[in-house]
């Protein structure tokens, strides 16, 4: 992966706007889309591959099959941003199964992370599991989802 910023034209803004709509697509019907050739286009999506821009490819899963449906916000508090233990903690957020999604922000929060659970039971370990391996936790406050509205983890590019 290159740790140069790639520069993105109109095609490629194009491809990525339809890729993160449906990576189902085949290269002929992007190709078609986007009006250039199928080897070319092949190409170009390699290339954003290898360059970092794709991270990856995934499924969303019909919340009606997940196992553990019951999604809540928590929003943390530090008592320390000693760099080093924030690094862990943002490694073991990273890492774990529960988190779905997690970002650092600004204001009085510090972090805010979407776990999604079996029950209550289950959000009560694993927040006491965070909490005893990361002691600059100072406070959580979790807020429960009562209705998705939307999930789609995707960024619009301007396509002129």
């Amino acid at each position: 992966m290159s740790s140069s910023k790639v520069s993105l034209d109109r095609i490629d803004r194009k491809l990525l706007n339809l890729l993160q709509q449906s990576s189902m697509l085949t290269f002929q019907q992007l190709a078609d889309k986007v009006g250039i050739s199928q080897p070319a286009c092949h190409r170009r999506i390699h290339r954003l591959r290898d360059n970092g821009v794709i991270l990856g490819d995934i499924s969303i899963v019909n919340q009606t099959y997940a196992e553990r449906k019951l999604a809540i916000w928590i929003e943390i508090s530090l008592s320390s941003h000693q760099l080093n233990t924030f690094n862990e903690l943002l490694t073991m957020l990273r890492s774990s199964p529960y988190v779905s999604c997690c970002d650092v922000i600004t204001g009085d929060t510090d972090i805010l992370a979407c776990l999604n659970v079996a029950d209550m039971d289950e959000f009560r370990e694993v927040t006491r599991e965070f909490m005893r391996k990361s002691p600059i936790i100072k406070t959580y406050r979790s807020i429960t989802v009562a209705q998705r509205v939307k999930l789609h983890p995707g960024y619009l590019f301007d396509e002129n």
